[in-house]
């Protein structure tokens, strides 16, 4: 074996532990959760998304580490949803701008049907693989929301919102890398 190939090996050997050490550490210890999350704007447009937060994180938490742009208002009652990606009241000191429309904020159920939230997005801790729901909505004459998210399951969000992991990228550039490599010493030869 020549000297070129031990390098590539040994290189290709840590860079395989640094990242099986890295996915561990932040995957394996059980203090993260995954949450999914539905948006469903007015204009009929819905975002899906799995957001990986820390196992204790409220779904405020979830909602500011998603892929989204947020707008929120804390006037000592807990965080209060202004706006997401532009739509909503944008202005943080005008929260309520719309007086008949706001952000309600759901459970998924296990029956797959949406429950409206009786507590606000600070104060409630959603469980791993729980799905949170959002909605610019109307309410009704007994101040409940009128408009619900589209259905979909943790399982469904995910599947939607696949992104190939950082080991499968890591193993597939290297086998690049490798081939790179061997096609290189044959032009050589």
């Amino acid at each position: 074996m020549n000297r070129s190939y031990r390098r590539y090996i040994v290189l290709f050997l840590a860079l395989l532990l640094l990242v099986t050490l890295s996915t561990s550490v932040a995957f394996g210890n059980g203090t993260t959760k995954q949450v999914g999350l539905v948006i469903y704007h007015s204009n009929g447009a819905f975002h899906t998304e799995i957001v990986t937060v820390p196992s204790n994180a409220t779904t405020f938490n979830v909602l500011r580490a998603a892929n989204i742009t947020l707008v929120s208002h804390d006037s000592g009652w807990g965080p209060a949803v202004c706006a997401i990606d532009g739509d909503g009241c944008t202005d943080p000191n005008n929260c309520f701008c719309d007086p008949n429309h706001f952000w309600a904020y759901w459970h998924l159920k296990s029956d797959n049907t949406w429950e409206a939230s009786s507590v606000g997005v600070g104060a409630y801790t959603p469980q791993d693989g729980a799905v949170e729901g959002f909605s610019w909505s109307g309410f009704d004459a007994n101040w409940n929301p009128t408009v619900q998210p589209p259905v979909f399951t943790f399982d469904q969000i995910a599947e939607s919102n696949e992104i190939p992991e950082p080991a499968t990228l890591f193993l597939f550039g290297s086998g690049l890398l490798g081939a790179a490599a061997y096609f290189r010493s044959r032009m050589a030869a």
